[in-house]
């Protein structure tokens, strides 16, 4: 990819101390693959820039005071856009983030960051290396529409997008985008302070979630049912998950769930494989096999086939067990067979995070 410098002001690039300056600090980004010097602003200026903007790739605009704000127009008329007010300066409302006296936009196959310097002062940040000013979070039990409207202020506050999806039931993934740079770090300290000990941030909550049971020293088991093994397997596709995994039983049929994990037989003919009573003696069994400090089980009816008017499909059973603490909860699940399997999955480790909240949600 072509990356470029183009300055634009005499008073810049005449002066020889200035540039290396200039030059050492995107030397260390690597953008030295070319050099342009352009007088200020005119005619050949605009023509100039667009020639090179034509080429694509990245190009770093250090413009002087004089020039900073036609540098800014043109741009925002290139991409068919106005300027706005922000940090004192005027630039395209596009831009994808900002800083004093810098900002970012994209231009066809161009990204162009615009800084304006003056020599003998500091230069502004250089924000290409900072493009990527997304952050990922994981709200717990709470609903969709609750989250957004406590997270709305700190929206605000810190010019920050948000875009929530409900995962399963008290599950919310919040993806966040700041156009400030600086901001999305502060943004992502307020949320956990405004949801503290219900929020994980990450882009991978099994990773999240081994590193703080291995840091713990804690291990997990799973007994599935419905979920013919998604749980492991979700776990597993992780590296390092052997450091906390004790192993898991998939026990389908009624007979592997009394024979390997040890559910009465009266447990069964009484309330069925699909029950509380149930999942409450396979979360048992599988702790006490697998000799591990948490165990999940679930028990359900994926379909498409197997409902009764009582239960029918998309009931499921979903348990989690620590030494002191048992929570089994009833859910009801829609959509197809594989999408209540990954709903039922997901709700599992949702109730692990709760049981072993300790371990989760502390402070790094």
């Amino acid at each position: 990819m072509h990356n470029r410098l183009i300055v634009v002001g005499e008073n810049l690039y005449l002066n020889a101390p200035f540039m290396r300056y200039i030059e050492r600090e995107l030397g260390h980004l690597g953008f030295l693959e070319q050099v342009v010097k352009v007088p200020e602003t005119g005619a050949d200026t605009v023509t100039l820039l667009q020639q090179q903007l034509g080429q694509g790739g990245n190009v770093v605009i250090v413009t002087n005071r004089q020039s900073f704000a036609t540098v800014s127009k043109l741009l925002a008329t290139m991409i068919d856009d106005v300027l706005v007010l922000k940090e004192s300066m005027l630039i395209p409302s596009k831009s994808e983030i900002y800083d004093d006296q810098s900002f970012l936009v994209q231009f066809k196959g161009c990204v162009v960051n615009v800084a304006m310097a003056e020599p003998g002062k500091t230069l502004p940040m250089f924000l290409i290396e900072h493009r990527e000013k997304e952050g990922v979070v994981h709200l717990f039990d709470i609903d969709e529409e609750s989250a957004a409207v406590l997270l709305e202020p700190l929206n605000r506050s810190h010019e920050v997008r948000t875009v929530l999806t409900t995962l399963t039931p008290g599950w919310i993934q919040v993806e966040c985008l700041s156009k400030k740079y600086g901001q999305l770090e502060n943004f992502l300290k307020g949320v956990d302070q405004l949801f503290k000990g219900k929020v994980i941030e990450s882009t991978n909550v099994w990773a999240y979630l081994i590193h703080r049971f291995a840091k713990a020293g804690k291990t997990v088991t799973f007994a599935e049912s419905c979920t013919g093994g998604r749980i492991a397997a979700q776990l597993t596709a992780e590296p390092g998950s052997s450091e906390i995994f004790r192993g898991s039983l998939v026990t389908y049929s009624n007979a592997l769930k009394a024979g390997w994990l040890g559910v009465e037989k009266e447990i069964l003919e009484s309330y069925g494989a699909v029950s509380e009573p149930c999942v409450e003696q396979m979360l048992a069994g599988a702790k006490e096999i697998a000799k591990a400090d948490y165990a999940l089980a679930v028990s359900g009816i994926a379909g498409p086939g197997g409902g009764t008017p009582s239960k029918p499909v998309g009931t499921v059973f979903i348990g989690a067990k620590s030494d002191d603490t048992t929570i089994v909860e009833r859910l009801f699940f829609e959509g197809d067979r594989n999408y209540i399997q990954e709903q039922s999955m997901l709700y599992a480790y949702k109730l692990l995070f709760r049981v072993a909240a300790a371990e989760i949600f502390q402070q790094p």
